[in-house]
C-alpha cells in the first residue's frame, strides 16, 4: 500500500544482478545507508521495482550471505520499504515512494527463499568489503566433530585479536573506533580476567565487513575448511603458526617465565583495576612481557600495552593467551591433519 506524500530521494549505484535486463539493483540513501530492490510487475511503471532501506551493515551481511534476499527485503532493520520506477532515473537519481508491506502482497513482491548474494552477476564495489581474501585449511586424518569447532575457534580467535591490532594502529579510525576497540579491550579483565569473554568481546566490535565468514566446510578426509576476511589478519594468522614452529623451544622458555611470575605474584586471577601499575611487581611484569612478545613477533608490545590502557597485566594475560591459542593451532599442523595446502591423499 503506498504512502501518500512519503518518498526519498536515492542515488542509484549499480546493477546487482541482470537477466535480459535489470533484477536486482542497489541504490545509497541518506546518511550511508543503501536501498535494495528487485524487480516486479506494476502497472502504469516502465521499470517498476519494490526495495527496503538498510543499513551498511546488514548490506554487508546480505552480501556475507548471512540470509538471503527474501529476508532482507522482508525484515530490513530500517524498517522501510518503497516503490519506484527504475525508468524515471535523472542524472543518476531516482525519486522512491515509501510502501507499506502488507501479509497478502508478500508473496507477489518478495522473491523465493534461496535467493543469496553468490547469485549476483555483477561484483558489488563496496569500499568496506575491500581488502578481503579467503584461506583454505586442507585437513586430513579422522576427526571429531567437536575438533573442527576447536580449529575454527583457534583461528577466529586470532584472527580478533590481529584485526582488533590492526583497527586500533589505523591512522585512518576515529577516536570512537578506537574507544570501542580498547573498551571491548579492557572490560572482559575487570573480573579477574575471562579469555574467552575477551575474544568474544573483540569479535562483537568488529564491523560486519572485518569479521571472519565460513566459505565451506568438506568433512570427509582429504577435505578442508574455508574462511574469508581481511587479508592482514589472516596472513598475520598464518605467519604466527610459521614462526612459532621455527622458535618454539625460545617462546616456551618465555612463556614460562612470564606465566610463573604471574602465577607467584598471585595476578592470574587478579582483577585489571586491582594491579598497581606503578610498583616494581608491574617492571617485572613489562619487561617479562615484552621478551615474549619480542620473541612471538605477532605485534609491537607497545601496542598492546597502549590498547590496555597501560595496565601491564592486561597486556601480559593477552600475550600469553595468543602464544596459547597460536601453539594449540601449530599442534594440528604437526599432527599432519591440518595444513595450508589442501591435502592430495586418496582415500
Amino acid at each position: 500500500m503506498a504512502l501518500k506524500g512519503k518518498t526519498l530521494k536515492a542515488k542509484f549505484e549499480q546493477v546487482l544482478l541482470f537477466a535480459g535486463e535489470p533484477q536486482i539493483v542497489l541504490l545509497s540513501g541518506p546518511a550511508g545507508s543503501k536501498v535494495v530492490a528487485v524487480a516486479i510487475n506494476r502497472d502504469g511503471m516502465e521499470l517498476p521495482f519494490f526495495g527496503a532501506q538498510v543499513t551498511e551493515d546488514q548490506f554487508v551481511d546480505y552480501i556475507r550471505e548471512r540470509f538471503d534476499l527474501r529476508y532482507l527485503l522482508m525484515k530490513p532493520d530500517m524498517k522501510r520499504h518503497f516503490m519506484f520506477d527504475l525508468s524515471s532515473t535523472h542524472e543518476g537519481n531516482v525519486q522512491l515512494a515509501r510502501y507499506t508491506l502488507t501479509t497478502e502482497e508478500s508473496e507477489r513482491l518478495l522473491p523465493d527463499a534461496g535467493l543469496f548474494a553468490r547469485e549476483h552477476t555483477e561484483k558489488v564495489e563496496l569500499p568496506s568489503l575491500q581488502g578481503r581474501s579467503e584461506e583454505t585449511f586442507g585437513i586430513d586424518g579422522k576427526w571429531d566433530l567437536d575438533e573442527f569447532s576447536k580449529l575454527y575457534g583457534q583461528v577466529t580467535d586470532l584472527y580478533s585479536v590481529f584485526s582488533s591490532v590492526d583497527a586500533f594502529l589505523d591512522e585512518q579510525a576515529s577516536i570512537d573506533k578506537r574507544q570501542r576497540i580498547q573498551d571491548a579491550f579492557l572490560k572482559p579483565f575487570e573480573g579477574g580476567g575471562s579469555y574467552v569473554s575477551l575474544y568474544k568481546s573483540l569479535t562483537s566490535v568488529q564491523s560486519q565487513s572485518a569479521r571472519l565468514d565460513v566459505q565451506g566446510i568438506q568433512y570427509h578426509s582429504p577435505g578442508y575448511v574455508k574462511v574469508k576476511g581481511q587479508t592482514k589478519p589472516l596472513s598475520e594468522v598464518r605467519e604466527l603458526v610459521g614462526h612459532i614452529e621455527a622458535n618454539l623451544v625460545e617462546l616456551e622458555k618465555h612463556y614460562k617465565a612470564l606465566y610463573v611470575l604471574l602465577r607467584q605474584n598471585n595476578l592470574l586471577r587478579m582483577p585489571s583495576d586491582r594491579f598497581d601499575k606503578t610498583g616494581v611487581t608491574a617492571q617485572r611484569v613489562e619487561i617479562s612481557t615484552r621478551a615474549l612478545s619480542d620473541a612471538l613477533e605477532a605485534y609491537p608490545y607497545d601496542s598492546v600495552l597502549k590498547m590496555s590502557a597501560g595496565n601491564q597485566l592486561i597486556a601480559a594475560k593477552v600475550t600469553l593467551s595468543v602464544f596459547r591459542r597460536g601453539k594449540r593451532l601449530l599442534e594440528f599442523f604437526l599432527e599432519g591433519r591440518v595444513s595450508y595446502d589442501a591435502p592430495s591423499s586418496k582415500k
